[in-house]
């Protein structure tokens, strides 16, 4: 992360992600110190401002050159612009191979140390380019620093290299197919530029949730400890409002100018998550010991917070599905009275004939009535 000599924009490259990924709190930092090297945080002392892992290749350079290849090496010392510009203007002639080389595509740039010339189909012509590692040492993030440097060129020659080519000591070669690495680098590209584009000087990261402090440990380890002695739940109020609290006088290196001053405000305790503010009590004593399930009115703020209306009381249902005005349920240790029922003329529904006191409540039986398609029927139910 660097200040561009030509414009003065803020530049990232490929060692930036690598932090961002593994620390948000240091990124947040560095870029800090850039914008505002005045904040009054001290780093850690003995420490050294984080740079570009890539270095110069010269020695590769000459051993192509001696097989007999076309080797175009830019200047490493030269001004940044013109590393640029021989890069490109050698990318656009075809050469070889490309050594020292310098990419840039809006607000990204690196370096790279090798880049090979391969077939195939590209904006530059019937070539392209893929990038190559050639410091020998094997390093986690070393794929990840291919795929930056293969996305730039993916936006320089209109393609997307297909390799990704690894040299090892001893002059071993590691072939990488981009396609398996590429969707990670982007992943944590697309999270790394919305965390620049919502950058804010007083909206510190949470510390604890990165892996490491970079030369920030002292500052990291002052705010951890505020936090500790204010409680997780004051913190918790301003993570929620975006804001970060000051830390006190009396702490050693307190980034106290760059830490916005937060709510004093606190979370109620609540039981349960999602309770609407409503605390409920759990049993106590024998009740407790005994361990006692029984259900509990639930309060109306749990149900949204309007009033429960009162449910109808459920009652038995009728014993006789064609109850008229004049007809009453009987209990149901006596007998029901007799009743017989004729279908209408219209035959849509039964009206009762006259009751038969006296008569035993009897199980009745169905005439057969022959089928009618109009269901028109006058035949009444035989008891």
């Amino acid at each position: 992360m660097y200040l561009y000599s030509v414009d003065r924009t803020l530049t990232f490259t490929s060692e930036d992600m690598v932090l961002f990924k593994e620390s948000p709190f240091a990124s947040w930092m560095e870029r800090l110190t850039i914008e505002n090297p005045a904040h009054g945080v001290a780093p850690d002392s003995g420490s050294a401002v984080p740079g570009d892992s890539a270095s110069r290749q010269d020695a590769v350079a000459a051993v192509l050159a001696r097989n007999g290849r076309q080797v175009t090496l830019v200047d490493w010392d030269a001004p940044e612009a013109l590393r640029r510009s021989d890069t490109l203007a050698a990318m656009r002639s075809g050469a070889e191979f490309i050594v020292n080389g310098q990419l840039a595509v809006g607000p990204l740039a690196a370096s790279s140390q090798l880049l090979m010339r391969t077939r195939g189909y590209s904006e530059l012509g019937n070539h392209l380019y893929i990038p190559c590692d050639t410091q020998g040492k094997t390093n986690q993030h070393d794929a990840f620093r291919l795929c930056f440097i293969a996305d730039l060129l993916h936006s320089l020659q209109g393609v997307l290299p297909p390799k990704m080519v690894i040299f090892r000591a001893g002059g071993q070669a590691l072939h990488l197919n981009t396609e398996d690495h590429i969707y990670h680098y982007r992943a944590v590209k697309q999270h790394f530029m919305a965390a620049q584009r919502e950058f804010r000087k007083h909206r510190m990261p949470d510390p604890a949730l990165s892996v490491h402090f970079g030369r920030w440990r002292d500052c990291a380890n002052a705010v951890l400890r505020q936090r500790a002695l204010q409680g997780d739940t004051h913190w918790q109020v301003q993570e929620r409002q975006g804001e970060v609290a000051p830390l006190p006088e009396s702490a050693p290196a307190a980034p106290r100018a760059l830490l916005a001053e937060g709510s004093d405000a606190a979370l109620q305790g609540l039981e349960f998550i999602g309770s609407g503010g409503v605390s409920v009590k759990r049993p106590q004593g024998r009740a407790a010991r005994a361990g006692d399930r029984r259900r509990r009115p639930v309060p109306p703020a749990v149900l949204g917070g309007a009033a429960v209306p009162p449910q109808p009381e459920k009652t038995e249902p009728l014993a006789h599905p064609l109850d008229t005005p004049g007809f009453s349920v009987a209990r149901r240790d006596e007998p029901l009275p007799r009743r017989a029922y004729a279908v209408s003329s219209a035959g849509r529904r039964c009206e009762p004939l006259e009751d038969r006191p006296g008569e035993q409540d009897t199980p009745r039986r169905f005439t057969p009535v022959p089928f009618s398609a109009s269901l028109n029927t006058s035949e009444s139910f035989d008891g």
